[in-house]
């Protein structure tokens, strides 16, 4: 189905992760909201540590830290493990067309439901519905 511009900017707010990863720290402190992860040197051979963003704007300031030291990295945007992607973002659906159509469908329950309650609420629909049911019980 379809994205819309809210379905790109969930996924890119809150499930979307920068993760950059480089062999060395910069020599001044990272900005908050920052992940440091140290890599098994058996799994990367290339890279140290893991640095796991969450922000865009956060992970450019990092990217130009990492610039600003002449550090070498590489970055890899990937969809965070949470659990909330499913409903957010859920696989080949659009989050903003399942809402309206859930919201729609709820509209129509409750039209539905009002307009048994005024038929039911009429004396001569009961008595006949009563009627009828004596008839059923009764097997004739």
């Amino acid at each position: 189905m379809q994205l819309t511009k809210l379905d790109r900017w969930l996924k890119e707010r809150f499930i979307y992760e920068t993760h950059v990863f480089t062999m060395r720290l910069p020599e001044q402190a990272l900005p908050r909201g920052v992940r440091i992860k140290n890599i098994d040197s058996q799994k990367a051979r290339d890279y140290q540590y893991k640095l796991v963003i969450k922000n865009n704007k956060l992970a450019d300031e990092v990217v130009a830290i990492l610039k600003q030291n002449k550090l070498i990295y590489s970055t890899h945007i990937v969809e965070g493990n949470h659990w909330y992607n499913q409903r957010i973002a859920p696989k080949g659906k659009s989050f903003t067309y399942q809402w309206i159509l859930r919201f729609l469908a709820l509209i129509l329950f409750g039209i539905a439901g009002w307009g048994l309650f005024q038929i039911l609420d009429n004396p001569e629909v009961r008595a006949t519905l009563k009627d009828a049911w004596r008839e059923i019980s009764s097997g004739t």
